[in-house]
């Protein structure tokens, strides 16, 4: 059955793939594999015949968008052809349902915020009140300063009233371009500040079976989706640029057979 599902998926997406190279004659696969931000030797195997194992759930969901002009999640997924829908859904249908499919994926945005720095002063830009110079120069330095101005100058970010504000407030990113970004992150986790109240930080680990990991990640899920409620009410806007990193994984190298809903 999984054999059939991925066969589907591979011929919709190769269909979907030629359709749009049809339509758009003076496009190479190179060019495509630049703008959707997906590996060429990806499209190349597709195109070719010689894609037999499942493509990664990233570059799936960055065809799609890029060849369907289509930035929000929920309407991908209710817009593309069944095997791609139920393929993506599979794979983002959690984030999308714990976020009420408010989140937008931008290929041409996955691209620029493959810089770190960029990543963390579009972040900061991101929240309701936007950042300031101020704070990115205390984070970043000179250095911050001339990304926000590279940012302001393609128009990912606005200055408003001497506040800097992202131009997509709900955005997602590509999860290998998310994952990398994962380290810049932690570095701001301050365990010396712990008193203060506003951190935690738990790290636990045990070996388990599927049924016991299906139930922690329906926990991470009603917690996710409650706090996302707290972190879009109104009642809650601060000034406290403030995050949360929920991740759960296996300590292993290669990925189990088999999945896990």
């Amino acid at each position: 059955m999984e054999l059939v599902e991925n066969n589907d998926l591979i011929r919709s997406l190769t269909d979907m793939v030629a359709s749009y190279m049809a339509r758009n004659s003076q496009l190479t696969l190179n060019a495509l594999a630049t703008r959707s931000n997906v590996p060429v030797t990806t499209l190349r195997r597709l195109m070719s015949g010689q894609q037999k194992n499942e493509i990664a759930p990233h570059s799936v969901l960055n065809i799609v968008s890029y060849i369907m002009r289509e930035k929000n999640l929920a309407t991908i997924l209710e817009k593309a052809e069944p095997a791609i829908s139920e393929f993506l859904r599979k794979h983002f249908g959690n984030f999308v349902f714990a976020t009420g499919g408010k989140h937008s994926y931008d290929c041409d945005l996955n691209v620029e915020l493959k810089d770190e720095t960029k990543y963390l002063i579009y972040k900061l830009a991101a929240n309701h009140n936007g950042t300031d110079y101020m704070v990115i120069a205390e984070n970043f330095g000179g250095y911050g300063k001339k990304k926000a101005d590279e940012m302001i100058k393609a128009g990912l970010l606005q200055e408003v009233e001497g506040r800097l504000h992202a131009r997509e407030k709900n955005f997602s990113l590509d999860l290998s371009i998310a994952a990398q970004h994962l380290p810049a992150l932690v570095q701001f986790y301050k365990p010396g500040t712990i008193a203060q109240g506003r951190n935690s930080m738990f790290s636990m680990s045990e070996s388990l079976c599927t049924d016991a990991i299906v139930e922690i990640k329906k926990i991470q899920k009603e917690c996710v989706m409650k706090m996302h409620a707290i972190m879009n009410n109104p009642d809650s806007f601060g000034d406290i640029p403030y995050f949360t990193i929920n991740l759960s994984e296996t300590m292993l190298s290669d990925t189990l057979p088999g999945d896990l809903q």
